[in-house]
């Protein structure tokens, strides 16, 4: 999958998309309970929401970072379900922005992946295909330019 940023397409190339706790130069995956004093680093909205779940509640949070400019790029956090409940993109610019989407994109579909594979649904290649020519195309158009 591209992203339309030739050095974030490196990276996920180099590093992949973390699907169990863990962290590299380009992400940090963890997971959170309900009132967990981690989450102090959150951005205000998620950090509200942690601490307001009870102690049962777990979430999911991803960090992206851009190690080439020392900076943050997103934030997402998920719920048990692997739904997407919180986003925070730490760029103005449009073609950044995309990117973000773009990485948003990608890690539902991996959510969506991992669950189908765990009830045992087979994946069919030409789905996946035809979801992979659209993203392409989709960052052909104006829309993905900055």
């Amino acid at each position: 999958m591209t992203t339309g940023v030739k050095a974030v397409d490196q990276l996920i190339e180099k590093f992949g998309i973390l699907s169990s706790p863990g962290q590299d130069k380009f992400q940090r995956l963890t997971h959170l309970f309900g009132g967990d004093k981690r989450a102090d680093s959150l951005p205000f909205c998620m950090y509200q929401k942690v601490m307001g779940a009870p102690v049962s509640r777990r979430f999911t949070v991803h960090h992206f970072y851009l190690p080439y400019k020392n900076c943050k790029l997103a934030t997402f956090m998920f719920n048990e379900k692997g739904e997407l409940i919180e986003q925070v993109y730490f760029t103005k610019m449009s073609r950044m922005v995309n990117v973000c989407r773009k990485l948003q994109r990608i890690l539902l579909e991996e959510k969506n992946l991992r669950e189908n594979a765990s009830q045992g649904i087979p994946q069919e290649a030409k789905l996946q295909k035809g979801m992979l020519q659209q993203d392409r195309a989709w960052t052909r158009t104006g829309q993905f330019a900055a």
